[in-house]
């Protein structure tokens, strides 16, 4: 994956340790990324561990806490997408990792639950206005031919910390239960928000050029930035590439959850081992992600983009399929590697793609409705999954059903002109930044 190249018929790959030497605004961006996402899988972890310990007897709370988080991205998305695209998204990114450090900083002191719901409200609200900032940033501080590349580090750096960081915050709760009896989570709460200052940190010294997607004034108040909203989604339909990649994400996003659900259910259901087994499941996930994307990195731009999306979901569909027949733990494990596999083939390229075909001027826009959309269709699907769970009397069966949802996708990306008639990516000069 650190080796740089050259793939056949001439066309430049990035390896990971060029793109962070040739491109210095990326080292900033990368390394507030690794590092912010290194402590939220430890405060995750955190969190969990309080609701569970100070709250035994509140069945649903995990759930509305989960709900909370996300809520904020499919209410006010939209509206986060068109103020990314009016203010300074440094100062967007910077506010919201403030706000993040702040609150999650307070998080252990919370002894009463309706404070740790507010808390998550409050994260989720900021990472609704951070996320769409963030993602819109990524051409400023690359070469457009350098997207690809970029989409898929990050995908295999979040791998690679989702898999080792709960090992390292169970041990860091462990460690603090001999310390404290009520705030022994507190330290990974307390590094998640260390966390965040880096973050503001590298990414306050991002030497972007805002001036670059300056067009016309836009017009002042709340109407003004309804105006941005309704554009926002006008943009979308007028730009075909941008709308049919959005249709293979929201299918997507519609089973994913439900599947997830699902195949959690199936470990001691259907292969009949303790449900602790499904962490080791979860791993070789993510060691098929880690490995999908140095194979997307090295080579994802040798066949054509709709080619390498639609097999990727395909796979991810033909895992599921494998996952609701076998009753083997090594089978199911396969299935497993297969999925994260399948999970990289179709995200980077389909993020990147994004990138390449939108307006800068809209790109906050897009993100910020590819995101709602994701979290609409991820809070829907574990409802989907257990209504075809119950409608057909068979885990399996509801299996098979769901993964209907990640076949459409596949045969979209095949066959939808707006993707096939799209022409290549081309290689474009280093962007500001750079």
């Amino acid at each position: 994956m650190g080796q740089a190249g050259d793939s056949p018929g001439g066309v430049k790959s990035y390896g990971f340790f060029e793109m962070l030497q040739r491109f210095h605004a990326y080292r900033r961006y990368w390394l507030a990324m690794a590092v912010s996402w290194a402590g939220d899988r430890f405060s995750a972890v955190a969190l969990a561990t309080l609701v569970l310990d100070r709250f035994p007897h509140q069945p649903m709370a995990i759930g509305i806490v989960l709900m909370m988080q996300h809520l904020p991205q499919a209410v006010f998305g939209l509206l986060a997408g068109a103020l990314a695209d009016r203010w300074p998204r440094r100062r967007v990114m910077v506010a919201s990792d403030l706000v993040r450090a702040a609150v999650v900083l307070l998080v252990p002191f919370a002894d009463e639950l309706w404070q740790v719901y507010l808390a998550a409200l409050a994260l989720g609200t900021a990472s609704t206005f951070f996320f769409p900032a963030w993602r819109s940033t990524l051409p400023a501080v690359v070469s457009r031919d350098a997207l690809l590349e970029a989409n898929a580090y990050h995908s295999a750096t979040r791998s690679f910390i989702d898999i080792l960081a709960p090992v390292g915050a169970t041990a860091l709760i462990a460690a603090g239960r001999a310390l404290h009896p009520v705030l022994y989570m507190a330290p990974a709460f307390w590094l998640d928000s260390l966390s965040y200052l880096i973050s503001a940190w590298q990414l306050a010294g991002l030497p972007l050029d805002e001036r670059a997607r300056a067009g016309r004034a836009p017009a002042r108040g709340a109407a003004g930035v309804w105006q941005d909203v309704v554009a926002g989604l006008r943009y979308h339909r007028q730009n075909r590439t941008v709308w049919a990649l959005l249709l293979l994400m929201g299918s997507f996003a519609w089973g994913a959850n439900g599947a997830n659900a699902l195949m959690q259910k199936a470990v001691p259901a259907l292969l009949r081992v303790p449900p602790e087994r499904w962490g080791v499941l979860l791993a070789a996930m993510g060691a098929g992600m880690i490995a999908g994307n140095a194979m997307v990195a090295r080579r994802g731009k040798i066949w054509p983009r709709r080619v390498i999306i639609g097999t990727g979901y395909l796979g991810a569909w033909l895992a599921l399929v494998i996952l609701a027949g076998t009753r083997d733990f090594e089978v199911a494990m396969a299935a497993y590697v297969l999925m994260g596999v399948s999970n990289a083939a179709f995200l980077a390229p389909q993020v990147a793609w994004v990138q390449e075909a939108t307006d800068p001027a809209y790109l906050g826009r897009v993100e910020a409705t590819r995101n709602a959309l994701i979290y609409v269709g991820m809070t829907a699907s574990p409802l989907l999954a257990g209504w075809l769970e119950q409608a057909l009397g068979s885990l399996p069966g509801a299996m098979w059903g769901i993964s209907v949802l990640f076949l459409v996708p596949a045969v979209l990306s095949f066959v939808h002109p707006a993707l096939r008639q799209a022409p290549a990516p081309a290689p474009a000069r280093a962007a500001s930044g750079a």
